[in-house]
């Protein structure tokens, strides 16, 4: 058996050893696989030789001039703000997400911050790690999911995926997305965004990043919220104003928050948001689970490999679909 032909780059702070160790048993024979935590620590002869990018991580217009194989910048996940779109248009390199892939762990990290931040669970789970027992304590400060007006910024893959384990909590679901209504909306009716944050209790994003969002939920924007919602962001930290939401928790303005996503990452050790009792925070890792690491690593091979044959990829997943694309040498 030769070696393998198709060199494949994996930049990120996600391919950790076990997550490399899946990847790899997933990966077709001919894929020759290098890790990097990031950009900078990768050899830059293994970036010349690159067919391909599956990445977390910063992804430059320097490091596509530095990739004159590259065929494909494939993202783990589906946020691409890290990746300079307007640079891979202009070189002529497609960029895939891998749609859909990981929706499922998102959800359900979104609904445990929900009933995480609704029923104090850190502040219990401290208290009784402490010598406390005072379960009368947590009544006046915790509220049921059940019966609650849950309201889904954004409606994709994983929009759709809370909104079907809410239907479990008997919740009244509304949704808002720039397009309008679905078809289907998995039990959820369309909203306005002024309604959105009029009318929920519970207020979950999950929308892309981006200029055109960032700061999407600022100090107007809590001004119009239901007195003492939650607000849940597993989706991109630059949604949310912070300074804004943390006036807004200390004035009881807002009555929690489940964040697991910030601006900057990781989050600074001198935020505000450390020191609040009604916060829970998670460290950006909605999507950290071992379950969904083959199916990603899969997801994205598939559309490496329809790279190669010069198939068309799924609607869904296509980003960057260049006018010119890049003439390519041989792989191998």
């Amino acid at each position: 058996m030769g070696k393998p032909s198709i060199h494949v780059a994996c930049v990120g702070f996600v391919f950790d050893e076990a997550a490399q160790a899946i990847i790899r048993s997933v990966a077709p024979p001919d894929f020759a696989l290098i890790f990097a935590e990031r950009p900078e620590s990768l050899d830059e002869a293994a970036l010349a030789r690159a067919d391909f990018l599956l990445t977390v991580a910063p992804t430059t217009d320097a490091m596509m001039q530095r990739a004159p194989r590259l065929r494909l910048i494939q993202k783990w996940g589906t946020g691409v703000d890290k990746i300079d779109l307007a640079a891979a248009e202009r070189h002529g390199i497609p960029v895939t997400i891998t749609s859909g892939a990981n929706a499922r762990s998102i959800a359900e990290h979104a609904i445990l911050l929900m009933l995480a931040v609704l029923r104090r669970v850190v502040v219990a789970d401290r208290s009784v790690r402490d010598g406390a027992w005072d379960p009368a304590a947590l009544r006046p400060v915790s509220r049921s999911l059940w019966g609650r007006t849950v309201g889904i910024v954004g409606f994709g893959s994983i929009g759709r995926a809370v909104a079907r384990r809410l239907q479990g909590f008997e919740a009244r679901v509304l949704y808002h997305r720039p397009r309008g209504p679905v078809a289907a909306g998995e039990g959820a009716s369309f909203a306005s965004f002024d309604q959105l944050l009029a009318e929920s209790d519970v207020l979950t994003l999950h929308c892309p990043g981006g200029a055109k969002n960032r700061h999407l939920i600022d100090a107007a924007a809590i001004k119009r919220m239901k007195p003492g919602a939650i607000l849940i962001n597993t989706a991109r930290g630059e949604l949310v104003d912070e300074p804004a939401l943390v006036a807004a928790l200390k004035d009881g303005r807002i009555g929690g928050a489940g964040l697991d996503v910030f601006d900057p990452e990781p989050l600074p050790a001198g935020s505000a948001l450390r020191g609040l009792p009604q916060v829970v925070l998670t460290p950006h890792a909605a999507g950290s689970v071992p379950d969904d690491v083959a199916p990603m690593a899969l997801h994205g091979f598939a559309n490496m490999e329809r790279a190669l044959r010069g198939d068309p990829f799924p609607a869904a997943d296509v980003v960057v679909a260049p006018a010119r694309p890049r003439v390519f040498p041989g792989a191998g």
